[in-house]
């Protein structure tokens, strides 16, 4: 889900019209809905094809079970919250990029492997498999930090529900130094298209630095 702060007020925005209303015809990560899309998308469709997004209230999210992705957005019977003007991409695999990214412009939407986060429960994780990694997941980058214990993290704030996780939250291995990087032999399963490239090059622990990217929002 996206956040926005308005009015003194941090409102929580609509993920069911990003995912039932954002097209998807060259299959940019998936072929939309449940079944997968990326943020680069989204951040268009809003900002071309409707007055904004609307509030969770007035759109609430009901595809749990991965169906009921028909559009039903209509302005004139929600609360819009916020409008997209635009979006910057980070540049890929620039640890000092996304760094001052998350600092400055606030939270950003990453893709990353997820595909050990089943097993996490707290602590910084640092399990991905960084020789072929495989980047099939969109998250929220919110901050980043240094724990005494484990070292340096990047905070990550997962879809999976408050109860998985540190309260829906994963700390996951900060690379400081050298960046470690991978090939991603299936990149369609993140945010390759229909066409692209059949091998990418992602760096950070879980591909973390390879695809991120930030909407301009403004109030209504």
């Amino acid at each position: 889900m996206l956040f926005f702060l308005a009015t003194g007020k941090l409102q929580e925005l609509s993920q069911q019209q990003i995912a039932s209303c954002t097209p998807n015809p060259t299959h940019c990560g998936g072929t939309g809905g449940c079944e997968g899309g990326i943020a680069q998308l989204a951040f268009d469709g809003i900002q071309q094809d409707s007055d904004g997004l609307a509030t969770e209230w007035t759109y609430p999210y009901i595809s749990y079970f991965g169906e009921n992705f028909d559009c039903k957005y209509n302005s004139s019977t929600m609360d819009i919250g916020a409008r997209v003007v635009g979006h910057t991409n980070v540049l890929s695999n620039d640890y000092n990029s996304l760094m001052a990214a998350v600092a400055i412009n606030g939270p950003i939407s990453i893709s990353v492997d997820a595909s050990s986060f089943s097993s996490y429960e707290k602590g910084v994780h640092d399990g991905c498999d960084m020789s072929s990694p495989d980047i099939n997941h969109a998250v929220q980058l919110v901050g980043y930090g240094t724990d005494s214990a484990y070292g340096a993290y990047w905070l990550v704030r997962n879809s999976w529900g408050p109860f998985w996780g540190e309260n829906g939250y994963i700390r996951i291995r900060r690379q400081t130094g050298t960046q470690v990087c991978g090939v991603d032999k299936t990149p369609q399963h993140g945010s390759g298209c229909d066409g692209g490239p059949t091998e990418i090059v992602v760096c950070g622990e879980c591909g973390i630095l390879y695809d991120n990217t930030y909407p301009i929002v403004s109030t209504v």
